[in-house]
């Protein structure tokens, strides 16, 4: 019955499903934590009498925490029923909103940031949706995880201003506990999600289960559909595919950790005042809702290292125009355009992890590279801040940020992919974790 639900006649592919869903949580993530605590910089600092140094610390730290749980969070994922780390995790991140708007010390502000908040959106947002999306497609794997991931975009155009709202005008600690009940209300709908196609009696992509799936675009290069390579961890580890995606994804991490806790006081730095400054971080992810699925597309169909690599080479073009711009509209719309393409090909590279090591253990593999990358990145914005206290500039930060998205971009255009003579021998008609098709 729930194979009909699907493939009937003009019945949309449950995988999609999935994609909206995974969507919809990426949206409340993006809009209210990673780029909506932006919004709560400059009030935390003040009411706190911090430096931007101390106010930066909690966010560096969650890179550590972030770092610790990376493979443990991908190996329960890989091995468990992915709802129950949705219903934890999306649990933690709600009341983790609740507590911080009644804490009055800046111990206790990042024993619950660093506690309940980020453990909570680590474990049951982006990296479950994402290996699960990863489980129920191939052939479309990076226009898939691309659309999931623009979540985080539309968060920033649709729920980011409501958010700058009730900061500007009701105080930060009501805009954290309003966000906390948006975050408890998507609890109905991470029920919905089912690990892989082959528990509903599928295949991935919407496949017919009697008959050969069409070969298309990429997919020709990269594997045939139905024997793609599935590595376990361990394997991938010892690869220099492996190695060369964990470089490129903390390299590309390290900008973006710094810039985007540092945005709204970066624009500020520019002469914009601050409900301004908002307004350009609202358009950067509106930028991004256009550029992360045109790139996802993209990767399937041409060379997702080339489109990654050509993403963060335009994210370095786009902070070397904010560090020489007088603050004019016309250099804030370019900057906020070409920061976006560094950010919209995370997508495409996470898809390339997939269709490099396959899907049984793509969470653990994503959480290995999940745990290097945030270890490169803890730096980032604790020293984005100490360099502005020291300077009364952000001009020292920003350079080092464009070279470290350069390197990136080169690692990833000479990324050599895995070994294929060391594929495990994997059923094509057998699922993830042992399901029968």
């Amino acid at each position: 019955m729930r194979r009909l639900l699907s493939q009937g006649p003009g019945r949309l592919f449950y995988g999609w499903w999935i994609v909206i869903i995974g969507c919809i949580q990426d949206a409340v993530k993006g809009g209210t934590f990673n780029t909506g605590f932006t919004l709560y910089f400059l009030p935390v600092l003040t009411e706190l009498n911090l430096s931007r140094a101390a106010t930066s610390l909690p966010f560096s730290l969650a890179r550590v925490e972030a770092a610790l749980e990376g493979p443990l969070v991908g190996y329960l994922i890989d091995r468990f029923d992915v709802r129950v780390m949705l219903v934890v995790g999306t649990t933690l991140a709600g009341l983790g909103f609740l507590m911080l708007s009644v804490v009055h010390s800046y111990v206790a502000f990042v024993l619950v940031f660093m506690g309940p908040l980020t453990m909570g959106f680590q474990a049951g947002f982006n990296q479950a949706t994402m290996a699960t999306v990863n489980h129920w497609f191939r052939r479309q794997r990076g226009l898939a995880m691309s659309i999931v991931q623009t979540g985080q975009a539309i968060g920033g155009v649709v729920i980011f201003p409501l958010v700058a709202l009730a900061v500007l005008n009701l105080g930060w600690r009501v805009a954290a506990f309003l966000s906390g009940f948006v975050v408890l209300a998507l609890l109905p709908l991470v029920l919905l999600i089912r690990h892989s196609p082959e528990s509903m009696g599928l295949l991935p992509d919407g496949d017919p289960v009697d008959g050969p799936p069409p070969i298309s675009g990429a997919a020709r290069v990269t594997h045939r559909s139905g024997d793609e390579a599935d590595f376990s961890a361990g394997q991938a580890l010892r690869m220099p595919a492996f190695w060369g995606l964990a470089a490129f994804h903390g390299l590309r991490n390290i900008p973006y950790s710094g810039v985007s806790v540092h945005l709204v006081p970066l624009l500020v730095w520019k002469g914009l005042d601050q409900p301004t400054a908002a307004f350009f971080v609202g358009l950067t992810a509106l930028f991004t809702v256009v550029t992360r699925p045109l790139m996802g597309w993209l990767g399937d169909w041409r060379s997702k290292p080339r489109i990654g690599a050509a993403g963060v080479l335009l994210g370095a073009l786009g902070l070397l125009v904010l560090m020489y711009s007088d603050g004019s509209l016309a250099h804030m719309v370019l900057f906020a355009a070409l920061f976006a393409c560094g950010e919209g090909i995370n997508s495409v590279t996470w898809a390339l992890v997939g269709d490099f090591f396959g899907r049984r253990s793509f969470a653990t593999i994503r959480g290995w590279i999940a745990m290097l990358q945030s270890i490169a990145s803890v730096p980032g914005a604790v020293f984005t801040g100490w360099i502005y206290d020291q300077t009364q500039s952000y001009t020292f930060a920003l350079i080092p940020f464009a070279v470290s998205y350069t390197i990136a971009g080169l690692i990833m255009w000479r990324l050599p992919p895995p070994r294929r003579g060391a594929r495990l021998a994997v059923s094509p008609r057998t699922a993830p974790g042992g399901e029968a098709a």
